[in-house]
C-alpha cells in the first residue's frame, strides 16, 4: 500500500521532509506559493502533485485535498510547515500583518486538517492519519520580544493540535514539533543567528536530519496523540529570550 501525504511549505525544512518521504514510496502532494524550484527539484524523487495556492485565502486552498484523493485515491497524512516569520512590534501592529501570519500558520491548518479527516477516516488500518503541525519552542515559553503577530499565530496552532488531537480521536491522531533554530532565514546576518545558537544549551543548530526523523517517527506512531515535542537544541530549558 503507498501512502499518501499533504505537505505545505516546501521551501526549507519541507523540502528535506518531502525528498525523504518521496524516497520512501510516499504520493505527495506538495502546496506552495513561490516556491516552483523546490516543486520541480523534488519531481525526479518520486511520485508528485503540485498545487499552487495562497494560504492566506481559503478560496484558493479549498480544493487541496480533494485534488490530493482524486489523484492518489487516498490521503493519510498531513504536514504543515507554511509560516510567515518577520517582526511585528506590537506599538506597530496592524490588523493586516496580524492576518498575514494568522491565516496560513493557524486557520489554514484547522480547515486543511478538517477537509482531511472524512477521507482518512476511509482508509482500512486501525490509525487511519496522521496531522502533523510545525510550531515553535518559544510559543508556550518565553516568546522573542517584536514577533507578536507570529507567537499569537503560534500560540493558535499549537492549541488546535490539541483540539483536533481531541476532536479526530480515537482514529486520526494530531501532533506537532515545535522546533528551535533550525536553518538559517537568508535575511538573518551570522551574527544575529549565532546569537540564537549561543543561547541553546547545545549550542548548535537543530539538525535538519532529527526533524525528517522526528516526522517519519510521528507519521508512523500508533499511541500517541496531542503531543507537542520541542525539537531545539534544549532551548526552552535555558531561559529568556530578546
Amino acid at each position: 500500500m503507498k501512502r499518501v501525504g499533504i505537505i505545505t511549505g516546501i521551501r526549507r525544512l519541507g523540502f528535506h521532509i518531502a525528498k525523504e518521504l518521496l524516497q520512501d514510496g510516499w504520493s505527495l502532494a506538495v502546496v506552495y506559493l513561490s516556491s516552483k524550484g523546490e516543486v520541480e527539484k523534488l519531481k525526479e524523487y518520486g511520485d508528485l502533485l503540485q498545487i499552487r495556492a495562497d494560504l492566506s485565502d481559503f478560496k484558493t486552498y479549498k480544493g487541496i485535498v480533494e485534488k490530493t484523493f482524486e489523484k492518489f485515491g487516498r490521503i493519510d497524512a498531513f504536514v504543515h510547515l507554511a509560516s510567515p516569520y518577520f517582526p511585528t512590534p506590537l506599538e506597530g501592529l496592524k490588523e493586516e500583518e496580524l492576518k498575514d501570519h494568522f491565516l496560513p500558520i493557524a486557520q489554514a491548518f484547522l480547515f486543511i486538517s478538517k477537509e482531511c479527516a472524512p477521507y482518512m477516516l476511509k482508509n482500512e488500518q486501525v490509525v487511519k492519519g496522521r496531522i502533523i503541525a510545525f510550531g515553535d519552542w518559544a510559543t508556550n515559553t518565553t516568546p522573542y520580544k517584536n514577533y507578536s503577530a507570529y507567537f499569537v499565530s503560534k500560540g493558535a496552532l499549537h492549541t488546535s493540535v490539541k483540539v483536533l488531537a481531541k476532536e479526530l480521536a480515537p482514529y486520526i491522531l494530531v501532533n506537532a514539533i515545535a522546533l528551535g533554530p533550525t536553518i538559517k532565514p537568508p535575511d538573518f546576518s551570522e551574527e544575529k543567528w549565532n546569537s540564537y545558537i549561543e543561547k541553546t544549551p547545545l549550542k548548535r543548530e537543530v539538525s535538519v536530519k532529527d526533524v525528517v526523523e522526528l516526522t517519519k517517527f510521528l507519521l508512523g506512531v500508533e499511541s500517541m496523540t496531542g503531543e507537542i515535542i520541542s525539537l531545539d537544541s534544549g532551548r526552552h530549558v535555558s531561559g529568556e529570550c530578546s
